[in-house]
């Protein structure tokens, strides 16, 4: 499963290469990669008036959530795909809360995997 999440991370045509995967009673419901897309729900707009066009890892993976699940977020760097920082943003941090997630984790700068407090 990490090896798909990192696949569809390193392929998905962004400058960032971001993996979430959303779990429910410890099974994977879904794995969600940072895109072009974007959904209506998580439709943001830019100081300048612009809209965003595109959809962190976490927003696509969180309109599947449910109150109680549980969330992974890595990151890979561009050159040699190593696991790098992914510390949620503070807009992805509010539509984790909002969405009822009991634990977050992601990935450190050194590549370890780290606890989110929510």
């Amino acid at each position: 499963m990490y090896y798909k999440a990192k696949n569809l991370a390193i392929n998905n045509g962004r400058t960032y290469h971001l993996a979430a995967i959303l779990r429910r009673n410890g099974k994977v419901v879904k794995i969600g990669e940072n895109t072009n897309k974007t959904h209506p729900r998580f439709k943001r707009q830019y100081a300048d008036g612009t809209w965003a066009s595109h959809m962190h890892a976490e927003m696509n993976v969180l309109r599947f959530a449910k109150p109680g699940d549980e969330l992974e977020v890595m990151r890979f760097s561009k050159c040699n795909h190593e696991i790098t920082m992914a510390k949620p943003c503070c807009i992805c941090m509010q539509a984790i809360k909002d969405a009822g997630i009991k634990k977050v984790r992601y990935t450190n700068w050194k590549g370890e995997w780290q606890n989110l407090n929510l």
